[in-house]
């Protein structure tokens, strides 16, 4: 598991924030549709059973 600084995607409706880099659902955010931080949003499931 290897964590990274928490980011989110800023298309509207994704609700959930990315702290690992193994996570298939963070990873499919596109880089231009990143933005840093938890937004004051929830742990992605799948990078909180990794």
């Amino acid at each position: 598991m290897a964590k990274v600084s928490a980011f989110r995607s800023k298309l509207p409706g994704t609700g959930v924030h990315h702290d690992n880099n193994q996570c298939t659902v963070g990873n499919n955010i596109e880089t231009r549709n990143r933005i840093g931080g938890t937004g004051g949003l929830p742990l992605c499931q799948t990078c909180r059973n990794l």
